[in-house]
């Protein structure tokens, strides 16, 4: 655990980098500092390993405080990532990634070993192992700066908005394989963003920065898109707010229902026939193993159909969120909902998912604000 007491850091010159900052960050989950540039989030990282020292306060490691501590050993118990990654360009990257143990005196040959095996956990290709950081995509290289933090096993994390510099769907990969990491491995992370959809989706728990270095709120992303402390953390958190809380409601419980289908072998009477019968102006054609294939429009012209391809379906494991996207990605209106195996189970309208979050939002007794932005979601569908 992690515990900051009335940290303040105050700059030559006068200038404030955090003011009077208490705060707990629980062993094995991930606490996300975000907020606006020069809010104090990457001064209050930095001095948990001692790169910045406090002006006033303490910051306690497992009960030690660790202005007392030494610095190179306290460094070494905390894996340290950063946008630029800073690789060393001379170096291999299997020999990147080994920096650290190779300074605790780990042999070469099994440094070596377990750094391909954490490039595999990091999901590249060992192949990479010889090549230089100049050879490697920008995702690639943060990748290796993950592997290479985790090199020395440390328990604790500390991510400097590791994963701003890459383009937004290498950043959404980066965004899954971490977590999948840290479900696999339990560190004590502290990531720090500018970007609060990042925050909510990776942060078990998350402190919103405001200015002059204050910390305004803590709390778990879904507490934090429901109940804003005020004003700054509202308008930070964005209008859309309403849609992000919606990552947090599962969507096994949505009131799917039967989607009209075809195979995929179905010819253009047999599309235009099934829509007539049912009343249904588009129809999801199947393969022989029932998963969607793509949309039809039943009642459209010529032999392709107006044919769409189903994009997001979602399953009883994802939430709300997803099945929103898929309906209103979808022709039909529908997000399509699938098992296990991808096939098809059903499918649910975005106005039956926008009353059915409505619903879940007044049995919890939600407030006035609550139910205006479930609102503004349904009018959004």
């Amino acid at each position: 655990m992690i515990e900051f007491e009335s940290v303040t850091k105050r700059f030559p010159g006068g200038g404030v980098g955090v003011e009077d900052v208490s705060l707990t960050i629980p062993t094995g989950k991930i606490t996300v500092f975000v907020g606006p540039s020069g809010c104090g989030k990457t001064t209050s990282l930095r001095m948990i390993n001692r790169m910045l020292e406090p002006s006033s306060g303490r910051i306690l490691h497992d009960g030690q405080d660790v202005a007392k501590l030494d610095k190179a050993k306290l460094r070494r118990g905390m894996g340290y990532v950063i946008q630029q990654v800073g690789l060393l360009p001379h170096r291999t990257i299997v020999d990147n990634v080994c920096t650290v143990p190779f300074l605790l005196g780990r042999s070469k040959a099994r440094a070596r070993a377990d750094a391909v095996a954490l490039l595999e956990r990091v999901g590249l290709d060992p192949v990479i192992a010889k090549r230089y950081p100049a050879q490697l995509s920008g995702g690639q290289q943060q990748r290796v700066g993950v592997a290479r933090a985790l090199a020395a096993d440390p328990p604790v994390m500390l991510m400097d908005e590791p994963f701003s510099a890459v383009d937004p769907i290498v950043r959404e990969s980066l965004q899954d394989e971490f977590l999948r990491l840290q479900h696999d491995l339990g560190k004590t992370i502290v990531f720090v963003t500018h970007d609060v959809d990042e925050a909510v989706k990776l942060g078990d728990q998350v402190a919103v920065f405001g200015g002059g270095g204050r910390l305004v709120q803590v709390d778990a992303p879904e507490d934090l898109l429901g109940r804003p402390r005020n004003a700054f953390v509202a308008s930070l958190i964005g209008r859309d707010r309403g849609y992000r809380r919606l990552s947090f409601v599962p969507a096994r419980d949505l009131p799917s229902h039967d989607v009209v289908t075809v195979s995929t072998d179905a010819t253009t009477r047999e599309v235009h026939e099934t829509s007539e019968r049912t009343g249904k102006s588009w129809v999801l054609s199947v393969d022989s193993d029932g998963r969607p294939v793509s949309w039809l429009d039943g009642r459209g012209d010529g032999d392709d159909l107006g044919r769409v391809p189903v994009g997001n379906t979602f399953t009883d494991d994802d939430s709300c969120r997803a099945a929103l996207d898929g309906a209103l990605a979808s022709p039909a209106g529908l997000a399509v909902h699938v098992d296990a195996d991808g096939r098809v189970v059903g499918g649910v309208g975005h106005d039956e998912i926008a009353r059915y979050v409505t619903s879940l939002r007044s049995a919890e007794g939600g407030t006035a604000e609550d139910a205006g932005q479930d609102a503004a979601v349904e009018a959004d569908a």
